[in-house]
């Protein structure tokens, strides 16, 4: 990792931000692929290997996990972010990474022995057995290293060194699927699975963490670990909130129905979350930095955001559409119990919902710029609230349909509360018909395709691949594209793909 967290090229900083957005998205996407297939290439072990009852165990511990990442974490790395994209900042540019370093190594150390004096209660709490307290031992170390991780992952995105985030996320799972394999093959279940997770992210934090020790100056400020934390700690309250419409939903499942549930609804969450990794995240972590750059341009950086929004809702839509599609087939064939195909169902409204959160973040990245965020803590908590009111009336009727339309719903909710604070500080004209049509051509071909429900696997796996490709050409029909923009696309992907390596 000798050039892991230098600053990129001047001719990379020149090129165009669409551009770049797409470049860094595909390289970013390509991780998030790799990730994605490596958690689906788990996650069929666990439901085979696991009760459905345990499955839904290990998705309330992984859920605990996110949400003290989260506060551990004290909002430090999206400080960075913040304070590094910005010229204000620049003369603690050199400071900022190790202080920032240093800083998330306390938090951590002082959370996870916090946890540890609590696992005996939250084991009762979480997992019904205070027998299970080395699981939420492990649950807690796992948190502490993703904790002490984030800031150099960061770094390599406020450098806008992609590749080298892909490598280090990747070869972290890497060591994650070979340990979780072993040691369920050697009897340990859940708490096997945790202690993989623990493994895996203590060798990242410590590979990353010494990279950024060797690369960055050992250069300790205490005075801007106040402002870090002051910028970074709505988004924590943020971020608390925006897990709540992410992952809430298992613990209200808990509580209303059983753990069995749990993980049935896990398995279709993370079915739906493909497009959150492979569409969202790859989208925002190229988007995050050079969409606060682009806003400096004043007129050029608005029709970025327009351009960009138009973008990500066609491609969106369209894996959202397969996604949903290819959930039964998948899932019959990687899954061996009957009861995870209702999947099937669910998939739909957790895709549109993630596609709704990558609107937010297009939105929210303006927030971000202006120093705006008290007011994401406040609109997040706001869709979070209705994500736990809608999961607590439509779950006892619906069961858990009730709980992935609840995350569509709030997901929309957040999206809006966004895009209409942002208007206050830059109005950008995004292209509402480009979204309602989208929304139409994915409802209309989704409902095709259910009619092959009852169909033998591959005559309907012929139909809805059919149907799925034909979104494409649909695109013109609609007037979603021009002729003249799709040659263009054309000609810039073959261009693309001439240039040497």
């Amino acid at each position: 990792m000798g050039r892991a967290f230098a600053n990129p090229d001047r001719a990379d900083v020149a090129q165009r931000p669409l551009e770049r957005i797409a470049r860094q998205s595909g390289i970013y996407a390509v991780g998030n692929l790799a990730l994605k297939l490596g958690g689906l290439l788990l996650i069929p072990l666990y439901v085979n290997t696991l009760s459905e009852t345990a499955y839904g165990y290990f998705a309330l511990l992984d859920a605990t996990a996110r949400v003290l990442v989260m506060v551990l974490g004290l909002g430090l790395a999206t400080g960075l972010l913040r304070f590094m994209t910005h010229p204000d900042h620049a003369d603690d540019h050199e400071a900022l990474p190790f202080t920032a370093w240093c800083a998330v190594v306390v938090a951590a150390v002082l959370g996870v022995a916090l946890v540890e004096l609590m696992a005996p209660w939250v084991a009762v709490a979480l997992l019904d057995d205070a027998a299970r307290t080395p699981m939420v031992r492990w649950m807690a170390l796992y948190a502490g290293f993703k904790v002490v991780e984030a800031i150099p992952i960061m770094l390599l995105r406020t450098r806008e060194r992609a590749g080298w985030y892909v490598i280090a996320t990747v070869l972290e799972l890497a060591v994650l699927i070979g340990s979780a394999f072993l040691l369920l093959r050697a009897g340990k279940g859940v708490l096997g699975i945790m202690q993989a997770y623990a493994l895996s992210a203590g060798l990242g934090a410590l590979v990353l963490s010494g990279a950024l020790l060797r690369q960055e100056r050992w250069l300790f400020r205490t005075a801007l670990i106040r402002p870090l934390i002051r910028f970074g700690m709505p988004l924590v309250m943020a971020g608390l909130a925006a897990l709540v419409l992410n992952i809430g939903d298992r613990y209200v499942l808990k509580a209303l129905l059983d753990p069995a549930a749990v993980g049935v609804y896990d398995w279709a969450a993370r079915l739906g979350g493909v497009i959150n990794m492979l569409f969202v995240q790859s989208f925002q972590l190229a988007f995050g930095v050079i969409g606060l750059k682009a806003l400096a341009l004043r007129e050029e950086g608005v029709a970025v955001y327009r351009r960009t929004f138009r973008h990500f809702v066609i491609w969106t839509g369209w894996g959202v559409l397969g996604l949903s599609l290819f959930t039964l087939d998948f899932t019959s064939l990687v899954a061996n119990k009957a009861a995870y195909l209702a999947a099937d169902q669910l998939v739909l409204p957790i895709g549109l919902g993630f596609m709704a959160y990558g609107i937010y973040h297009i939105a929210v990245n303006v927030l971000y710029a202006s120093g705006d965020t008290q007011h994401i803590a406040r609109m997040v908590i706001v869709a979070a609230v209705a994500n736990v009111v809608l999961n607590v009336v439509l779950i006892p009727v619906l069961g858990s349909l009730g709980a992935a339309l609840t995350t569509g719903t709030a997901y929309a909710l957040l999206a809006a509360l966004a895009v209409r604070r942002a208007r206050k500080h830059i109005a950008v004209d995004y292209s509402w018909r480009t979204l309602a049509i989208v929304l139409a051509l994915v409802a209309v071909l989704w409902s095709v395709g259910q009619l092959t429900h009852a169909w033998a696997p591959w005559p309907r796996l012929a139909v809805r691949t059919a149907i799925v490709l034909a979104y494409v050409p649909l695109l013109y029909v609609c007037r979603l594209y021009r002729r003249d923009e799709l040659i263009h696309l054309w000609r810039l992907l073959q261009a693309r793909l001439r240039q040497p390596r």
